[in-house]
């Protein structure tokens, strides 16, 4: 569908867009054929990331504003830059168009919430040594997070940025949790990785691999004594068929850890169908946080 950029205003135009758009042609033409000049596995990832968003804008979308956005963005991380997501702005629900897009993009204030939110959560990841230990899945989650706030005002559009972030957030947010054993005094930590996985799906995407191959680093380098899996569904179709699903997927999970140099002698791998949801949610409903293996490392 052919946007109609609809400006709040001439020169809040030109401030927030940082570039005029008769200049939106040229930078996508520049990502194109883009040269990344060193910086971090972090900078470059993202450029490759806003060199995809561009392209898809331009060629897909044939929407030139939004690619020049991204394209722009994609140039200095090219050359190094820690380029930062855009913050979200409250607009009112009459708008047409929420503005150009620039450092802020202004949404209607009934999405605002929750981008803002999202946006606080993904900068506490980057901040907190995101973009140096996971680089590829950080740079992905921006790009997916910024996908999610440049289609804000297309509901229809909206949803895959949106369930494209969640799952990439769950899968970047590895959480180190402390349980405590009433028979002893010391805590047992346990390392969780979530690995994610599309609708009806136990197939093991590249993002999927990338944690897996963390995990198994942490296997290889820790003191690991169990390392137990456990397949999630959604609450989408039959008990039992999700239950069936749930095995598949811990099963492809473990699978990858033996490729990945780990013991299948110290996997157990099990399934719960749509028990234990990450994300609470009625019977019938999909939700891509649910669609997961848990990989414990006690």
């Amino acid at each position: 569908m052919k946007k109609i950029h609809l400006l709040l205003t001439a020169a809040a135009g030109l401030v927030l867009s940082g570039c005029a758009s008769s200049n939106n042609v040229e930078d996508v033409s520049q990502i194109r054929t883009m040269t990344v000049q060193g910086g971090t596995p972090f900078t470059q990832a993202l450029a490759a990331e806003y060199r995809a968003r561009a392209i898809h804008e331009a060629d897909t979308e044939d929407e030139t504003d939004d690619a020049g956005w991204f394209a722009r963005k994609g140039l200095r991380a090219a050359k190094g830059e820690v380029v930062l997501p855009s913050e979200v702005g409250v607009g009112g629900e009459s708008l047409n168009r929420w503005g150009s897009l620039g450092p802020v993009v202004v949404v209607r204030g009934s999405t605002a919430p929750e981008l803002q939110a999202a946006r606080g959560r993904l900068m506490t990841f980057l901040d907190g040594g995101g973009r140096e230990r996971m680089p590829a899945v950080a740079a992905h989650a921006q790009g997916a997070f910024e996908c999610w706030l440049e289609e804000a005002w297309e509901p229809d559009i909206t949803a895959p940025c949106r369930n494209e972030f969640l799952k990439t957030e769950s899968q970047f947010t590895m959480t180190q949790t402390v349980t405590q054993q009433s028979s002893q005094p010391a805590a047992a930590r346990v390392n969780t990785f979530q690995v994610f996985f599309d609708f009806d799906r136990s197939n093991i995407s590249e993002t999927a691999g990338q944690i897996i191959a963390q995990a198994a680093t942490s296997i290889k380098n820790g003191n690991i004594t169990r390392i137990e899996l456990i397949g999630h569904t959604d609450a989408a179709g039959p008990a039992a068929y999700n239950q069936a699903l749930s095995k598949r997927r811990a099963a492809a999970v473990k699978q990858q850890l033996i490729r990945d140099g780990v013991p299948a002698s110290e996997i157990t791998a099990t399934g719960v169908g749509k028990a234990q949801q990450l994300v609470p949610t009625a019977d019938g409903v999909r939700e891509p946080q649910n669609r997961r293996t848990e990989i414990l490392l006690h």
